[in-house]
């Protein structure tokens, strides 16, 4: 099992949408799973119609009830169209606020069985309990950050605070276009950057269930940044011995054509121009999102 936990100091830089699209190139041969826990509230609900009665707070909840020492995940989960699991939040802040003590008090693991957990916690705040949790628990942090003065200027806080919750690798993806190098980005925050995210508007649309193909969005440079940020996170965290959740199987390694082919089913988030952009409302959501 891995825990990857994915934040940002400010500026909304994509954080839910950088973690479904990791999901969505995850090794196939590995099970998946993002989880909102973004204290601000969740993405994911609103913008593919999904239930918030399933997901992050029925999970949470269950666990607190100390029905079972640790509450299979699978119940709770929504698919996304692309066959991509997720744990949503509440979209307003007051119940996410509520959950994310919730998850700060509860004492279960958060995910059950052999599967990764990709932990979307949304921008860092202060006094966020919950949050805090998935950063201290984490196996590997990302820290997004815009290569400009402001990005860095907010992320130092972000990297401070990280390094005092976690004792786990942190690294900085870089997000759209800048002044600053990643190089000078690295230096600056005291940490490595394992990547970049280009400037993808049209993918990124895609990701969130907007017109397009899988064909364009599995090809889209968004997508070839994340192939290679999983690439890099599953070599090196594999490779790392984090107490507490035990050796994580397998490596990284090239997609074969089959691989490739499961690869596309699991990115198509977006309908084809001839579908419904709408997902049926006697059926259940499922999908790849920002």
């Amino acid at each position: 099992m891995i825990q990857l936990t994915l934040c940002s100091a400010k500026g909304a830089p994509g954080v839910t949408t950088l973690a479904c699209v990791l999901g969505a190139v995850w090794p196939v041969d590995r099970a998946v799973v993002v989880a909102e826990c973004d204290p601000s509230g969740g993405d994911l609900a609103g913008r593919f119609s999904l239930s918030t009665r399933t997901g992050m707070t029925s999970l949470v909840l269950a666990g607190r009830q100390g029905m079972v020492e640790s509450e299979d995940h699978t119940g709770h989960t929504q698919t996304l169209p692309g066959g991509l699991d997720v744990l949503v939040a509440p979209t307003g802040a007051d119940s996410a606020t509520a959950l994310d003590r919730e998850l700060g008090l509860s004492s279960a693991d958060l995910i059950s069985g052999d599967c990764d957990l990709l932990a979307d916690c949304g921008r860092l705040l202060p006094h966020a309990p919950g949050q805090e949790r998935m950063v201290r628990d984490a196996d590997r942090v990302l820290l997004l950050v815009r290569p400009d003065l402001a990005g860095i200027a907010h992320a130092q806080w972000a990297g401070t605070r990280i390094r005092q919750l976690s004792k786990s690798r942190s690294s900085v993806v870089i997000v759209g276009p800048g002044v600053f190098k990643p190089h000078e980005l690295a230096r600056e925050l005291d940490s490595t950057v394992i990547g970049s995210i280009p400037f993808d508007p049209a993918a990124a649309l895609m990701a969130g269930g907007g017109p397009g193909t899988a064909k364009d969005f599995s090809r889209s440079a968004l997508v070839a940044s994340a192939r290679e940020i999983v690439a890099t996170l599953i070599e090196e965290t594999t490779s790392d011995t984090t107490p507490g959740h035990g050796p994580p199987g397998g490596t990284a390694k090239r997609p074969t054509p089959e691989s490739r082919s499961r690869i596309r089913r699991r990115l198509r988030s977006a309908p084809e121009a001839s579908e419904p952009l709408l997902i049926p409302s006697n059926k259940s959501p499922r999908t790849v999102s920002p």
